[in-house]
């Protein structure tokens, strides 16, 4: 493929996962419909809906929306795949139902592809608390680029809902999303890409995620433990020793979350007190002290 300089416009193909999504997903659609860059196909993947959603899509007339209905309802990541093997463009990007871009995202976004050694392309966003309606950054620290595969132990960078991803080099993958995960599986993917691939960005917030009290992770943080221990202990050859030790520290660290969550007890406050000396052990100190109906309602936490 040529450099992006080369091009007129590439196509990008925007994959809608959506299974009971008609809540937010009217808002999702319109924020595609809105992009300044013109030159995309929108996969929406019905996921076996029971709900209204099909007939909130049906009121977009616009050729570039493209209507897919599953043979059965799988799994997010499993969707995923099965989404992207029908899309025709060069860049593959996602919006789940209850996101939204900003109308420029892609403009932005697309234009760091001329680098062809470039496989992801991400940006900041905001996260939305669908609660009490207050908007904030993601993250305040600088994103980073390049070889980023040891930045994304370290805290926030690459998020699916931001991320542009180069067909090309995911076709080189042997396995794309690994539908073994029902949660971590976009943590997985983007670990393994960055292995080989450059990642770049725009640190502008250029997209929307919103904290809604249906977010699939927050209702089974058992499940995410469970999947961070069978990702550690399944593809431990992938990860360097640091990385071994950070994802050691995050389930110890969603571990006493369990704890705070179900009892405030004298046991919990010795996990803390055992917890290594960082900025999230401060983190699991005020939230021993914080009500559970606040914590609740804590993306973070």
């Amino acid at each position: 493929m040529e450099k992006i300089s080369n091009l007129q416009k590439p196509l990008v193909s925007i994959i809608v996962n959506c299974f009971n999504g008609e809540k937010y997903l009217e808002n999702c659609l319109n924020s595609i419909l809105s992009q300044t860059y013109k030159n995309w196909e929108l996969i929406f993947w019905d996921n076996c809906s029971t709900d209204n959603s099909k007939k909130i899509y049906e009121k977009f007339k616009d050729d570039r929306f493209k209507y897919h209905l599953s043979s059965k309802h799988t799994f997010l990541y499993e969707a995923r795949d099965l989404a992207i093997n029908v899309c025709r463009g060069d860049f593959i990007g996602f919006c789940d139902v209850d996101d939204y871009w900003s109308e420029e995202k892609l403009e932005r976004l697309i234009p760091l592809f001329e680098n062809e050694n470039v496989g992801v392309v991400y940006s900041n966003q905001w996260i939305f608390n669908e609660n009490n309606k207050k908007r904030r950054i993601y993250t305040k620290k600088k994103l980073p680029k390049g070889n980023i595969s040891s930045n994304l132990f370290k805290g926030p960078s690459v998020t699916i809902l931001t991320a542009i991803i180069r067909k090309s080099s995911y076709s080189k993958m042997k396995i794309g999303f690994d539908n073994n995960y029902q949660i971590i599986g976009d943590l997985d993917f983007f670990v393994r890409f960055s292995k080989n691939i450059l990642f770049d960005c725009v640190q502008e917030p250029l997209a929307t995620f919103r904290i809604h009290k249906s977010n699939f992770t927050k209702k089974n943080r058992k499940l995410e433990i469970a999947e961070l221990e069978k990702w550690l202990k399944e593809k431990k050859e992938i990860f360097v020793k640091n990385e071994i030790k950070w994802i050691q520290e995050l389930i110890l660290y969603k571990r006493i979350t369990l704890l705070i969550l179900k009892e405030k007890s004298l046991s919990t406050i010795f996990s803390i007190i055992k917890f290594p000396n960082n900025f999230k052990k401060i983190k699991l100190f005020l939230a021993f002290l914080l009500p559970k109906s606040i914590l609740e309602k804590k993306k973070e936490f």
